[in-house]
């Protein structure tokens, strides 16, 4: 199931500067290479974007990373360049060799915590572990952004992490969304075939 152009400009407009969609400009010959990982050109006609959007599956990552501006990635007035990064320590192109030429291909891509400043990866998830209103209040955004998406609909969330496995079950798997998690992109193992494997065989055919 795809999205309209109304659903679309407005999940845009509120969550653009923060998410994406799983497309990307391919690698021209090494589909394993960080080649055209970072270019928006996938997203230049909207009108063909709108239509290879998909709605059953929604990536959660735990917090955007860096932006890396101006030189190898993209800041936050180029719309859906997260998840797109180029920048040489990233791993963005893990994700997009997983995820092309699969049932998830134009699923939304999303982080479970928006804007924080926090300093290490392990002070954020501490806060959150210790605050729980301020957990449910980035769970609440987040639940706006998938019904902009899906409406009432449902869609699986694949997880991103441990961490945000975690958070999301404790939360939103109590409503009824059905929650897999999948190791970080940015991780060195699984290796890129053996990630792909798992997303394809541990997820998506089990979800088709």
């Amino acid at each position: 199931m795809g999205i309209t152009k109304e659903r679309y400009q407005r999940l845009k407009k509120e969550f653009g500067s923060l998410a994406s969609w799983a497309l990307w400009d391919k690698a021209c010959e090494n589909p394993k290479s960080r080649e055209n990982v970072g270019s928006m050109e996938w997203a230049s006609d909207e009108d063909a974007l709108i239509k290879k959007v998909k709605t059953k599956f929604v990536f959660v990552a735990f917090n955007g990373s860096s932006l890396h501006d101006g030189k190898t990635g993209h800041g936050q007035n180029v719309y859906w360049s997260n998840f797109h990064s180029s920048y040489r320590y990233g791993r963005d192109h893990k994700l997009r060799y997983a995820i092309l030429g699969s049932i998830a291909e134009g699923s939304y891509i999303t982080d479970l915590i928006k804007n924080d400043k926090s300093k290490t990866a392990k002070e954020r998830v501490n806060k959150y572990k210790k605050n729980r209103a301020l957990l449910e209040k980035h769970v609440d955004t987040l639940k706006k952004e998938i019904e902009l998406l899906c409406g009432v609909k449902k869609p699986c969330l694949i997880a991103l992490g441990h961490d945000t496995e975690k958070f999301l079950k404790q939360t939103l798997g109590k409503e009824g969304y059905k929650v897999f998690y999948l190791p970080h992109y940015s991780a060195t193992t699984p290796k890129f075939d053996d990630y792909r494997k798992l997303l394809k065989e541990e997820i998506l055919e089990k979800n088709k």
